[in-house]
């Protein structure tokens, strides 16, 4: 049995067990129960060996604070503000939790304060709950920080744009700094926003996001997205961090190609779409209806890349968000049964990964 699931199991069963109450002692509850378990994995990820992705980013780590900052920004080809919340955080001390602990507080404290401009209190916590051992937020803020960093901003572009703020610039700017690769999810972005909106019609805006999502994953399905894009390579200047993107996935022992069960996956928030749908609770523009449709093309971002060694990356960016986009529809359902076997379902969900997966890399204890 993994150390940390007698604790989890302990804060999924009070999770439960307060939604059967009322009012703010079921608030109370289920906060407690949600950061209970989202602290829980936090401070295993922060303390566990350093191996992988963090001993590398370590090795950068301890290079760059002894050195002078503007001789390290002149040096860095991309991901300049990254470079410089290293060299900030490591003028601190020499300790590698100098650089992890800040950057697991900063996104826990990014995740509630957007998840607060989304959804109402309880929700806000059971969300916490669902993300606390799910792997695409705990392995990134654990291992990938420079992606789990910038995700936290585009998140927050996001609700701006949703908003029709003008700070959507300043928070994708702020994550493209942070992870150049983010700008992937730039075209997508402009895509949504010129196409979600009453003057194109919402039905219409969907169907172009399904069609796009349907003709990637066919390309991915028949190796077609690898014929295309592939040799874009030799046409552009690419980072030696992004090179091993375009080499051959056998040579990094990375299963490449069209995944069904990453598709399956990706196709999720689409399933609690239909269900919620059959149960009468359609989809709000501004909403659930909102969020689902750029998922949706943030989706196809990962078919036409699916032939890429860790391909993965490319999926986070939109495997992000599906805690959060279940969470909307369900607020906006109202059902408190709906949310009660979601709650069930994941708690479950969460204990096995937690046991078979994510709690691979979170053993500080055994």
């Amino acid at each position: 049995m993994h150390p940390l699931l007698p604790f989890y199991a302990s804060f999924s069963l009070i999770a439960l067990m307060g939604l059967g109450m009322r009012d703010a002692v079921q608030r109370s509850v289920i906060w407690l129960a949600a950061w209970g378990a989202m602290g829980t994995v936090l401070i295993a990820a922060s303390f566990r060996p350093i191996a992988g992705d963090t001993w590398r980013y370590n090795l950068t780590f301890q290079r760059i604070r002894t050195q002078p900052l503007f001789e390290v920004l002149s040096e860095a080809d991309d991901n300049r503000l990254f470079v410089a919340v290293n060299w900030f955080l490591g003028q601190f001390g020499s300790s590698p939790l100098w650089l992890i602990i800040p950057t697991t507080l900063f996104c826990g404290f990014m995740l509630w304060y957007s998840l607060r401009k989304l959804l109402p209190p309880v929700h806000i916590a059971i969300a916490i709950l669902l993300y606390s051992v799910y792997p695409y937020y705990v392995f990134y803020i654990a291992s990938g920080m420079k992606q789990a960093l910038a995700m936290a901003m585009l998140l927050q572009g996001y609700i701006s744009l949703r908003n029709g703020k003008w700070q959507v610039l300043i928070w994708v700017g702020l994550a493209v700094l942070l992870h150049s690769g983010s700008a992937l999810v730039l075209p997508f972005l402009a895509l949504h926003w010129l196409t979600w909106r009453p003057g194109f019609g919402y039905r219409r805006a969907l169907g172009l996001s399904l069609s796009l999502l349907f003709l990637t994953t066919l390309m991915s399905l028949t190796n077609l997205n690898q014929a295309v894009l592939a040799p874009l390579q030799s046409y552009f200047v690419v980072s030696e961090n992004y090179e091993i993107y375009f080499m051959d996935a056998a040579e990094v022992n990375y299963r490449a190609g069209f995944r069904p069960d990453f598709t399956i996956f990706s196709l999720f928030p689409l399933f609690a779409a239909l269900w919620l749908r059959n149960k009468g609770r359609g989809l709000s523009p501004n909403g659930s209806g909102w969020w689902l449709n750029y998922y949706i093309l943030l989706a196809s971002l990962y078919q036409m890349f699916a032939f890429a060694p860790f391909a993965d990356r490319f999926a986070s960016f939109s495997w992000y968000l599906i805690p959060l986009i279940l969470m909307i529809m369900l607020a906006e359902s109202g059902r408190r049964r709906d949310l009660q076997l979601i709650v069930l379902v994941f708690a479950i969900f969460n204990i096995i990964i937690l046991q078979f997966y994510t709690g691979g890399g979170l053993r500080f204890l055994s």
